[in-house]
């Protein structure tokens, strides 16, 4: 018998994120010059903590990490903070500082796909190594749109 999994980050799943949407709003905020009517607590899909710090580290940026639930981050575009109100939810995204809006909105949008991709690639890594007893990989494939396509044989 074989079972089939399918892996799509997290990115794909998500589209158009709702932090992507309100960057888009804010960006032409900040560019209208309209910089103190920028909402606060964009809401993110960030819920694991220690892949958000890994994506992070591919960044050009400062971290400073509170604790599990506060992540404080500073680019050369502006000032972010990840918080939210305990480790079962997800981050969300404050502007404490914006230098470069378009920048900044091109770095959180790329930060979106990592983290999505992270995910994906600790799943993967997470069945792998957890197989049952009796189960192999028969075949795996990569999709167009990154989506890994598992087979798993089940003796």
């Amino acid at each position: 018998m074989s079972m089939i999994l399918t892996l799509t980050s997290a990115a794909i799943l998500a589209g158009v994120t709702l932090t992507g949407t309100s960057l888009s709003v804010i960006a032409s905020k900040v560019s209208d010059g309209i910089v103190d009517e920028i909402p606060e607590g964009l809401d993110t899909m960030f819920v694991d903590c220690q892949v958000l710090i890994d994506t992070l580290n591919g960044f050009d940026c400062h971290i400073n990490q509170v604790d599990e639930n506060t992540i404080y981050v500073e680019t050369t575009a502006g000032n972010l903070r990840y918080a939210r109100q305990n480790n079962t939810e997800a981050f969300k995204l404050y502007l404490d500082e914006v230098r470069n809006a378009d920048a900044l909105y091109q770095n959180i949008k790329q930060l979106e796909v990592d983290y999505g991709r992270n995910v994906q690639s600790y799943t993967y890594d997470h069945i792998k190594q957890n197989l049952s007893k009796g189960m192999t990989i028969q075949s795996e494939e990569v999709l167009e749109d990154d989506t890994l396509f598992l087979t798993i044989n089940v003796e």
